[in-house]
């Protein structure tokens, strides 16, 4: 007879997998049209910029690119299943990603105009970058990647990741009450906070955003390194950004410069 008495272990799992069966996804309800909208642009940079990955076996570049994509696609997914917190916390990791690996594409073409110049030493500005892109002191990069890109056409765009790096920070920490994640039980996971979905959407619309005309910029100095992103290619993605995106601002600055 005792041996037909479930263990509570045991409860507890099947209580799990019925909660399973019975999770919300957020690709099956309203909201379905704007997550569409943004797997779109994730997949956008993981394709319309493969070629970045080929510029320096050397460097971490193939690293850096690959582990942003990853971080975007899982903050994806755990934003799907109700892990907002979560999913926040991904999401900032995979701003540090980029953040590195802008550094690193930064150091490689400046590496690349120092030798049209005929310099082939190591300056300090390399050294800079080489050390930010490989620091464990997360402060220090992020500080120093707001400096690095001030007075360029992609400034604001690397404020914004900024700020929503910093906000994310407190997730991370849970140094505040407002930063705890509200669920005390799986199944509360089953409960879906409208605001609090379409407040973290928009931020992750807003990384995906940036990062994707960081990368634009990037290309007009990689052009004869076979990685050329024409605004044309970008026709849908630039029809998403309303009237605050640096598309035509990034075009202007270089047609200016290379005058």
């Amino acid at each position: 007879m005792f041996e037909d008495i479930k263990p509570n272990w045991q409860l507890d799992f099947e209580h799990y997998e019925k909660l399973l069966s019975e999770r919300v996804f957020f690709t099956k309800t309203e909201l379905r049209e704007r997550l569409v909208i943004i797997y779109k642009k994730i997949y956008l940079y993981t394709t319309l910029t493969n070629s970045i990955t080929e510029l320096d076996s050397r460097s971490n570049i193939e690293n850096f690119f690959n582990e942003c994509k990853n971080n975007l696609i899982i903050s994806y997914d755990l934003a799907n299943v109700n892990y907002i917190n979560a999913s926040k916390q991904i999401l900032r990791t995979a701003i540090e990603s980029f953040f590195r690996l802008s550094l690193a594409i930064s150091r490689y073409i400046e590496y690349k105009e120092n030798k049209k110049k005929g310099i082939f030493s190591v300056t300090e500005s390399l050294r800079d970058l080489k050390s930010m892109q490989d620091t464990h002191k997360v402060g220090r990069l992020t500080r120093f990647v707001i400096d690095y890109y001030e007075g360029t056409p992609v400034k604001s765009l690397f404020t914004n990741l900024y700020n929503l790096y910093s906000d994310f920070s407190s997730i991370v920490h849970v140094n505040t009450k407002d930063n705890f994640t509200p669920h005390k039980y799986l199944s509360d996971y089953i409960f879906v906070d409208k605001e609090v979905i379409q407040a973290h959407l928009a931020h992750l619309e807003v990384v995906i955003n940036s990062i994707i005309q960081v990368i634009f910029y990037f290309s007009f100095n990689l052009d004869d390194e076979r990685v050329e992103i024409k605004k044309r290619d970008l026709m849908e993605f630039e029809s998403t950004l309303g009237d605050e995106h640096c598309l035509d601002l990034i075009q202007s600055y270089f047609e200016t410069t290379r005058v």
